[in-house]
């Protein structure tokens, strides 16, 4: 059995070590002084948790910060954030409102952990944390992005329950092609497992009710020219709704047209004159007719005359509920 010394001995230990790995200053005096031990003792502790730390990270070090007086955990290379990074990522998760209040604090946790100033990053972001109002599903998303991911690389077939808009469920034997996020939710792109010619349908993550590997570890396949690409899909579709990929051209008249191409990448401008710039893109029909309409009279569409015509009747329908003023 172990003697008290020892014990005394490994919670001391793993108390520093606990500090060290959370990004904190270790005061080697301090440390010293409350537990009895010379600082030649504490000394030993960093540099066997030092060593420790070396075999899983060859490029960290526990070294004296003058600055700070005390010990801390070095980082560099690939296992290096800088605060810079983290209050940066930070913002963005916060900002997403993505993910549920449980899952939030948990990510922030492991973030600030990492971190040489976690104080000064907890002040920065206090105030967002402390009001932090996630969507309304109130889902647990993590695992489920994870067990999707895995899904997606290996192609395996799905059995899910899915609820509907409407509140309907409805079940589904699903082929997930790709993960992506967009405006606060998660989306997973999927076919419908044995169709001859699939079409990509678009599944919000949270409205799955249930969802499991078909028996027998079903498994499809897809050529490597024909694979999902997120990265191009993404550029083509706006608010998730998909719709018929076509090209549409339109007159902008607004102050900023940055902010219609960061909306739009497939955006190409065909010319500019006295203030108005004529573009083409080639995007999914469906929702870039509500960014379209967001515009107000900033945007005019052009073509296709169809295409044309649908805003014009949306617009007009828009009229109508207003009535006669």
């Amino acid at each position: 059995m172990k003697s008290q010394y020892d014990k005394k001995k490994t919670a001391r230990i793993l108390a520093i070590y606990d500090q060290i790995i959370r990004g904190e200053i270790v005061n080697k005096q301090k440390w010293a002084e409350e537990q009895k031990v010379t600082d030649k003792t504490i000394q030993r502790h960093l540099q066997e948790i030092e060593a420790y730390l070396q075999e899983l990270y060859p490029e960290s070090e526990v070294a004296y910060d003058r600055k700070r007086q005390g010990h801390r955990l070095y980082r560099e290379g690939s296992m290096a954030l800088s605060d810079h990074d983290i209050f940066a990522v930070a913002k963005v998760l916060l900002d997403a409102r993505a993910f549920s209040e449980n899952e939030m604090e948990e990510i922030l946790d492991h973030l600030l952990r990492l971190s040489y100033n976690r104080k000064a990053i907890e002040v920065a972001i206090g105030n967002e944390r402390q009001f932090y109002q996630p969507v309304k599903h109130g889902q647990d998303l993590i695992e489920r992005i994870w067990f999707f991911s895995q899904s997606v690389q290996k192609q395996q077939v799905l059995d899910v329950q899915y609820q509907k808009q409407d509140g309907t469920v409805k079940a589904y034997k699903i082929n997930p092609l790709g993960l992506m996020f967009n405006e606060y939710y998660f989306y997973v792109i999927a076919e419908i497992n044995g169709k001859e010619n699939p079409v990509s349908l678009v599944f919000r993550l949270d409205r799955f009710i249930n969802y499991a590997f078909c028996e027998g570890d079903q498994r499809f396949t897809i050529d490597y020219g024909n694979r999902f690409k997120e990265g191009e899909f993404r550029e083509q579709i706006q608010f998730m709704y998909t719709g018929e990929l076509t090209t549409i051209r339109f007159r902008f008249f607004g102050p900023s047209l940055e902010a219609v191409l960061d909306r739009l990448p497939t955006a190409k401008v065909e010319k500019n004159e006295d203030g108005v710039t004529t573009l083409s893109a080639r995007v999914y029909g469906e929702g870039v007719k509500k960014w379209l309409l967001s515009q107000g009279d900033w945007v005019e569409v052009i073509s296709p005359p169809s295409y044309r015509k649908e805003m014009v009747e949306m617009i007009e329908r828009m009229r109508g509920k207003y009535g006669e003023e």
